[in-house]
């Protein structure tokens, strides 16, 4: 598994993603800050975990693009989606456009994609627990 971004969004799928024990977790991010402290978390949080500093998405099965770039049209890929192909999944936290093009680019190499919309669709009961007392939406605490 790999992660793209050393973020908001990308620290927490990263807690998520180790939460459920996987091998290795590898991160990839521009700033090497960043990075690094994202990376003292999840090895102080997660001790057994691998979490592995990357530079490349390939040889992964599954590469989480978080990073930022990606929300205007003019910025460059955040990955190589060269280095991706079939039986790799590539998931999408950028929502506007949907068909993002790091997610047009893993699909044309074969690899199967997850865009953002569906992402947050997937967290939205968390997200509701966590903003109300009882778990229902629109009861407030007194």
């Amino acid at each position: 598994m790999c992660i793209v971004g050393a973020g908001g969004a990308a620290s927490a799928i990263a807690v998520a993603l180790a939460e459920r024990g996987p091998a290795r977790l590898a991160l990839i991010n521009r700033s090497r800050e960043r990075l690094l402290a994202l990376h003292e978390r999840l090895a102080s949080r997660f001790g057994a975990l691998d979490v592995g500093i990357g530079q490349d998405v390939g040889g992964h099965d599954l590469v989480v693009n978080a990073a930022s770039l990606g929300l205007r049209a003019d910025d460059p890929l955040s990955f190589d989606p060269e280095r991706v192909g079939p039986g790799v999944l590539v998931a999408e936290v950028i929502m506007t456009p949907e068909m993002t093009p790091i997610l047009h680019a893993a699909a044309g190499r074969g690899a199967a994609i997850h865009p953002g919309r569906a992402m947050l669709d997937g967290q939205l009961e968390a997200i509701f627990r966590y903003f109300s007392a009882d778990g229902r939406i629109g009861r407030r605490q007194a």
